[in-house]
């Protein structure tokens, strides 16, 4: 009976694991997709994404940008490094609008491009790429749906970014929640040996001769070259591979009951 009972117990444990619906994602940028550099690279930053409903602030998530060490990247001469945009995998939001966003805190977006489906490689472009293709390669399969711009030269180090994307809206849509950007990371299409990613930022420097505050070079190899006819001329691909994730409150609650139930059922047995 005692087996039957600490059984049932371990099943019950098992499901609720199973079953558990993450709250919170903590995403960390540190693997430079230019050259292949991978993550060698010292974190650039956060992305912590919350569902909404466990802020009690409605239905879709919460999605928080923290730049750091923007610095490793500097050349040392007049300028800033600098983001211009990020770009996240969240899938069929092609027809949203501005019901559909709400800035909370920190820099707001100039733009946001709903169908993106950008991709990015190891070179330039994912043409140029070797291999050829990358992240969002596959045109059947197209990802980094969303791209969320910010102000030339704003998005520097040590600045934040808290905006909401909100399920509903004149779209209906309900595809924004922890989970569903989980299920829907980006694969490589020609490297079986790349990571699968989550987010991508563009890192850049102010327009000038030298690249401005954009280093040309470094450990990372070359930097990618825009033209300077861009006012954008060098720029590194840094994408976030890796996650922690923190489920919801109520998933630990039912987890220290049953580790409870399971310390009762230990104490029976030696007092028997």
């Amino acid at each position: 009976m005692k087996n039957v009972i600490k059984t049932s117990v371990l099943a019950v444990l098992l499901a609720v694991s199973a079953q558990a619906s993450a709250k919170t994602a903590i995403f960390d940028l540190n693997f430079i997709a230019t050259n292949n550099y991978g993550t060698a690279a010292n974190s650039v930053g956060t992305v912590t994404v919350t569902d909404l409903a466990d802020l009690s602030a409605g239905d879709g998530v919460r999605v928080t940008v923290n730049l750091s060490n923007l610095s490793q990247f500097a050349s040392g001469n007049s300028g800033a490094v600098w983001i211009s945009s990020y770009e996240m995998n969240f899938a069929g939001t092609e027809l949203l609008g501005s019901d559909n966003v709400r800035h909370v805190a920190g820099l707001n977006t100039s733009n946001i491009e709903w169908e993106e489906n950008g991709c990015v490689g190891y070179g330039t472009n994912c043409a140029s790429s070797n291999p050829v293709g990358g992240w969002g390669g596959d045109a059947a399969d197209p990802a980094f749906g969303q791209e969320i711009n910010f102000a030339t030269s704003t998005f520097t180090n040590g600045q934040f970014s808290t905006i909401d994307y909100l399920n509903g809206g004149v779209a209906g849509y309900t595809g924004f929640s922890v989970d569903q950007l989980l299920a829907n990371a980006v694969e490589h299409n020609s490297d079986a040996n790349a990571p699968d990613a989550y987010f991508w930022i563009r890192i850049r420097g102010n327009t000038a001769a030298n690249g401005g505050g954009m280093a040309s070079s470094g450990y990372w190899g070359d930097s990618i070259v825009n033209g300077a006819t861009t006012g954008l001329n060098y720029r590194l691909n840094v994408l976030a591979t890796s996650v922690a994730v923190v489920p919801e409150a109520e998933t630990y609650a039912m987890f220290m009951a049953g580790l409870g139930l399971m310390g009762a059922i230990v104490r029976r047995r030696k007092s028997a």
